[in-house]
């Protein structure tokens, strides 16, 4: 029968799956996932002998015993049943990137599993560790995981050989956006323009970002003013999503000085993503990113708060992302005539505790 899991190992979930701490108990788990040669298809010398395997699970014992991260047991939420290894971790004592990994018990294989992880992995590193860059190697017949990769958010930016390997094919090496904060000075003279641009296509997208779709320029660029305004006085961050040396992909603001008795509260406005690379993860990198940035550059905030237009399925996205539903007005909103949508409120501590 499987152990319960210890909420206190439990690092994160996803719909259908639980990533926790690895145990020393884990070993048969790990022997059997990793000595199965149909996993190992598209490199079957990479294949751990069960000594290997031994050496493995202690290495990761000990990544999470310094570094509170590494490669984490996969645990399916309906049976409890280990299923894989996932996780991130410094590879080669590299301390500037860190390694998105994850490998699935083959029967287990072409449900989605693998994109559900990385995902979920390459948010949470975003979000937690902006110093390191995650990266991911990834061979290149292996076509299934350069999809998964790509659809992590992780951008190709180049090849690399496997370290130590001299003699090997260089491999497609794949790196994640950034998520950046925009200092003040520079955010009207480097950036009014592109913003404007990727407003006005995300408007005409659908997009609720404050407009409907064929909103004037005018009207767009009189709305940034405003924002880059606030920007200016320091009662907003403006805050920018970029490719690895890349084009601006996507925005968003918090709006953090709104005075007593509001002082430890930041409102996230006009969070958008380039309608061009939808279902890529982005949206969730960005806010994730975003949430980061308020953690570490408005430390005396402690709750953060948006509110969002019923009808585009934003609520999923945010709860998958750890927000709350704390309000709804029915029909709060008139778009047209005949076009009514809920108003809802949604919030997260910046601290990721639960909201009470």
């Amino acid at each position: 029968m499987t152990a319960p899991i210890d909420e206190g190992t439990v690092w994160l979930t996803t719909e259908r799956l639980v990533l926790r701490r690895p145990r020393a108990e884990d070993l048969d788990d790990y022997v059997r996932l990793h000595s199965d040669p149909r996993t190992y298809a598209h490199s079957p010398s990479s294949m751990p002998s069960p000594e290997r395997c031994r050496e493995r699970l202690e290495a990761d014992l000990a990544d999470w015993e310094r570094d509170e991260l590494g490669y984490a047991a996969v645990v399916d939420r309906a049976t409890g049943e280990v299923i894989g290894w996932a996780g991130l971790r410094h590879k080669d004592s590299d301390s500037s990137s860190l390694n998105l990994y994850y490998r699935l018990a083959h029967d287990r294989l072409g449900a989605g599993l693998g994109r559900e992880i990385s995902r979920a992995v390459v948010a949470w590193g975003v979000e937690h560790r902006p110093d390191a860059l995650v990266t991911a190697m990834v061979d290149t017949v292996n076509t299934a995981s350069m999809r998964t990769a790509v659809s992590a958010g992780l951008v190709q930016v180049g090849s690399r050989q496997m370290k130590g390997e001299p003699d090997s094919e260089p491999m497609p090496y794949f790196e994640a956006p950034s998520v950046a904060s925009v200092p003040r000075e520079a955010a009207i003279a480097e950036l009014r323009e592109a913003v404007v641009d990727l407003w006005v296509r995300v408007n005409d997208a659908g997009g609720s970002v404050g407009f409907l779709p064929g909103a004037a320029r005018r009207d767009v660029a009189a709305a940034l003013d405003r924002h880059l305004d606030d920007v200016h006085e320091r009662r907003s961050l403006l805050c920018v999503l970029r490719e690895p040396d890349g084009p601006l992909l996507g925005l968003g603001f918090w709006e953090h000085s709104r005075g007593f008795p509001y002082d430890h509260v930041a409102g996230l406005k006009r969070l958008m993503v380039d309608p061009a690379a939808q279902g890529r993860n982005l949206g969730r990198l960005l806010l994730g990113g975003m949430v980061g940035i308020a953690r570490r550059e408005l430390p005396w905030v402690e709750l953060l708060r948006l509110d969002y237009r019923d009808g585009l399925g934003l609520g999923d996205f945010y709860a998958r992302s750890g927000w709350t539903e704390v309000g709804r007005v029915p029909r709060g909103l008139r778009l047209s005539a005949n076009d009514y949508r809920d108003d809802v409120a949604m919030a997260r501590r910046v601290d990721c505790t639960p909201l009470h």
